[in-house]
């Protein structure tokens, strides 16, 4: 996996004493950042982070103000490059597996991603290749290989909750080393933050027929099944099942698609993941979630020290992730009230402007298509930028 990091860029790190990190505002690049600033603090550089949206002509000119040696783009850059081309530094490194646009004019460029070794986007994550840069720096960064997998569920880099490419590789490291434990279960999300009813009525994937999107039908399989909802005052969660109650559930859900003639009604199976190494948020999915709504949230930067694992940082995401919810409430509550609705024969546009917030746009787009709120059409989100 490490050729795909050149000597010379691990020179460009090794020879600067300042290294300026750029990231992308997702999970996938909130992991990113974390390994890198990970990795470069235990190698004594200064490190100056941030993350950004995105990549333009502001930021470049913003940039060019610091004295700057070496500079890290990760989970994007690949894209800009002609714009990057305006950067003034002595270094530039690329840790992407996005598309590559445009042409860099200088020779200071090292570019990591996939696409130059024949390899396709969705094989690694931004993470993933920042990872590969941190083992390339010191061999025993191999212990950040959990906050790489992370960025890969992140960008929904599986197939039917299964790793593959170099993200199965890099998962295998992680198990090896004890930082993840893996094993096989229903793909139900939420096991540690969701009450199970809550987990029924909103999976798609797999699609239960008559429970998804139907709370009362979700408690009521629940309690035919003879699976508590509560323990005492507190709504159970999946992790909260015993291994026999886990095979009612999983029976149960079974036996619903077959009754509906669901094709394949036995694959609701798949990988999860638990950080062994995390002190509070031990699901590898909802920790991608959260880091996802750090983004969107404007808390980054938590989302970054959470990733680190420190234990202030991960209780934070909690708060973070119910004003997260609580937020997607109100837009799909304003869209399912909203005329600001266009049907055409070929698709629907959702015509948001400063309703619905440009950040949450497509999640709130993700959600309205699978929820069933509108005809089984294309469905297209519009928000106002804010610049």
């Amino acid at each position: 996996m490490e050729n795909l990091v050149s000597k010379k860029a691990v020179e460009a790190v090794e020879g600067s004493e300042r290294v300026r990190v750029i990231s992308h505002h997702d999970a996938d690049g909130i992991s990113a950042a974390a390994i890198l600033l990970t990795a470069l603090l235990r190698k004594g550089k200064s490190v100056h982070l941030s993350i950004e949206k995105c990549i333009t002509p502001e930021l470049i000119e913003k940039l060019n103000k610091e004295d700057l040696e070496t500079v890290i783009f990760s989970d994007f850059g690949s894209g800009y490059l002609n714009l990057l081309g305006d950067l003034k530094c002595r270094n530039l490194i690329i840790c992407d597996h996005h598309q590559i646009r445009g042409e860099y004019p200088k020779e200071n460029l090292y570019h990591i991603t996939p696409l130059l070794a024949g390899m396709d986007e969705d094989e690694i994550s931004g993470a993933g290749v920042s990872y590969l840069l941190a083992k390339s720096l010191d061999p025993r960064n191999s212990d950040l290989s959990y906050m790489a997998l992370i960025g890969a569920i992140g960008d929904i880099q599986e197939e039917n909750w299964v790793m593959k490419g170099l993200n199965e590789r890099i998962l295998e490291e992680a198990v090896k080393q004890g930082m993840v434990f893996k094993e096989k279960g229903v793909r139900l999300f939420g096991r540690s933050s969701r009450p199970i009813h809550k987990a029924l009525e909103y999976s798609t994937d797999p699609y239960i027929p008559g429970i998804t999107g139907n709370p009362s039908a979700a408690i009521q399989l629940l309690t035919e099944i003879g699976i508590e909802l509560k323990d005492g005052e507190r709504w159970r969660t999946l992790e909260d099942l015993s291994d026999e109650e886990m095979r009612k559930l999983n029976s149960a859900i079974i036996k619903e698609r077959i009754r509906n003639g669901e094709s394949d009604a036995e694959n609701i199976f798949g990988d999860v993941y638990r950080i062994e190494v995390f002190p509070v948020f031990r699901d590898a999915r909802e920790f991608a979630t959260a880091l996802n709504a750090c983004g969107r949230m404007g808390e980054a930067g938590i989302g970054v020290l959470a990733c680190m694992g420190l234990e202030e940082a991960q209780k934070k995401l909690m708060g973070i992730m119910n004003g997260y919810r609580k937020l997607l409430g109100s837009y799909l509550n304003w869209l399912r009230e909203s005329d600001s609705v266009e049907r055409t024969e070929n698709a629907i546009y959702i015509l948001a402007g400063r309703n619905i917030h440009e950040n949450f746009i497509g999640t709130v787009t993700s959600i309205a298509l699978k929820s069933g709120l509108f005809e089984d059409l294309p469905l297209i989100g519009f928000a106002d930028a804010e610049d």
